[in-house]
């Protein structure tokens, strides 16, 4: 019996002090302060902010492309350098069962145009050393280049480039990235073309411009804003090419002549 009534009254002082610390608990919830709103309100300003930052990023962003493309006026002076390869070379896709003998390469044929439709001065890359005409020979010659990275000498260089405010730089796509000639280029003039307007342009056999125009900028410390959209076309269209180069032309500020 007494057991009884002890747990009897042990379960009476359990459930009131159960109801007690539950009424304790409902009026420190009722009474603390409301936390869920400040922190909603803060994520709320949070992406506010981030759309703010990447919307200017964004405007900046259109704002140097669309700068890029009016910082070209007809009183500036435009000369097309080039390095260019005739003899053997590849038909279409790398064909080698076709291959072609060019007279005069590719690249010389889109840089004459350019500077034709511009009313521009031409300069040609010229090496000391000739290239091989036989194209697998071409192949190893400049293999061997790539590898020692070596910087074939220019015949006649150039000492007038302070001339210009625009220059052109066009050539084949050899081994994926631009002939180590141009290297020799850039190097011997390095000073003076990273303060010019940089236009880059290039022919080749399937592989566009294999992302050499953002490393041609980078060799050259080419500034914000001063290198130009370029240009990549298949070197057996390079002759019927005449609208597209046009077009791109105009689409980076040039008024054809």
């Amino acid at each position: 019996m007494e057991e009884n009534n002890i747990n009897q009254i042990d379960n009476n002082m359990s459930n009131q002090s159960f109801k007690q610390n539950n009424d304790l608990n409902q009026t420190n919830i009722n009474n603390s302060p409301k936390k869920n709103g400040p922190i909603v309100i803060f994520g709320v300003a949070l992406v506010i902010a981030v759309i703010l930052v990447v919307t200017l990023f964004i405007e900046n962003k259109n704002s140097n492309l669309d700068l890029s493309k009016n910082i070209i006026n007809d009183k500036m002076q435009t000369l097309v350098v080039y390095f260019s390869k005739d003899g053997e070379n590849y038909g279409k896709n790398l064909d080698m069962e076709n291959k072609k003998v060019l007279t005069k390469g590719n690249t010389k044929i889109m840089a004459e145009k350019i500077a034709d439709f511009i009313n521009a001065d031409l300069y040609e890359i010229e090496p000391v050393v000739p290239y091989p005409d036989n194209l697998e020979e071409l192949y190893a010659a400049t293999k061997i280049e790539f590898n020692k990275n070596v910087y074939p000498e220019i015949k006649e260089k150039i000492n007038n480039l302070n001339d210009y405010d625009v220059i052109f730089i066009g050539y084949p796509i050899w081994h994926a990235t631009y002939p180590q000639i141009i290297k020799t280029f850039v190097r011997d003039n390095e000073e003076v073309l990273k303060n010019k307007i940089i236009v880059p342009f290039n022919t080749h056999a399937g592989s566009g411009s294999a992302g050499t125009y953002k490393k041609l900028f980078n060799l050259i410390g080419t500034l914000d804003n001063k290198g130009l959209n370029g240009l990549a076309i298949n070197g057996v269209e390079v002759s019927t090419s005449d609208v597209k180069i046009k077009n791109w032309l105009k689409g980076i500020g040039y008024k054809l002549k």
